[in-house]
């Protein structure tokens, strides 16, 4: 941070994000609850905590609710050249403000830690079916990629197509190419950033390669795999 101002206002621009979207879940939440007994609309558990370089999520439901949320806050990050890593899972747990425990926040934790590997956030297969209608049709297909490994993660190489106005932000772009461009120059950066660390630069290689999987179908360049042996 003291040597790269560039990388500090990324860093401070996208926690100051979280903690806006925290305070809109719960401004929703507090909406919702406060319906009368004879609205249709449906009451929302939906709870988000921020805290240092993480954050939480969780819904009874939908389960498109945290889903959509997520690939909205991560697509932001990437264009930021922040990687994130996660997992979305179906499971019991307490989340009430910053308090926060149960199985559920565990499966999470351990199914990120011991398969997320690469900057992607994986779902469950419990959370895939439950979002699949979601996914082929508002997002006509690209929430979700399957992996080589077989693990499904969410898309974070698309702008988000959600029609919920809880996630709309101004400054994003709305076509895929052009938050494509905008993904292409972050990680030129972390290619250069991550020249001098294996570990790092093995994240950043896997997002260049799901980057040249799509870049040509939208008439972009691919990118240029510039890693250091270490």
């Amino acid at each position: 941070m003291q040597r790269d101002e560039r990388r500090f206002k990324s860093v401070r621009d996208a926690l100051k994000d979280l903690d806006a979207q925290s305070r809109n879940f719960r401004a929703y939440r507090r909406r919702k609850r406060n319906k009368t007994v004879a609205s249709l609309a449906p009451k929302t558990n939906l709870q988000m905590t921020a805290f240092s370089d993480c954050y939480v999520l969780s819904e009874t439901s939908p389960a498109w609710h945290v889903v959509a949320a997520v690939q909205a806050l991560g697509s932001r990050f990437l264009r930021y050249g922040i990687l994130t890593r996660g997992s979305v899972v179906v499971g019991p747990a307490y989340h009430n403000g910053r308090v926060l425990f149960g199985p559920g926040i565990v499966d999470a934790y351990e199914l990120e830690s011991r398969m997320a590997f690469y900057p992607r956030i994986l779902v469950s297969e419990d959370v895939r079916n439950a979002v699949w209608g979601y996914h082929e049709g508002s997002w006509q297909g690209q929430l979700l990629k399957r992996d080589h490994d077989g693990w499904w993660f969410i898309n974070l190489l698309v702008p988000c197509s959600s029609s919920w106005t809880l996630l709309s932000d101004p400054r994003a772009p709305k076509d895929i190419r052009s938050h494509l461009e905008q993904v292409r120059r972050a990680l030129l950066v972390a290619q250069k950033v991550a020249q001098d660390n294996p570990s790092h630069a093995a994240k950043v290689t896997w997002l260049v390669h799901q980057y040249n999987e799509v870049a040509p179908q939208h008439n972009l360049r691919v990118m240029l795999y510039a890693n250091r042996a270490g």
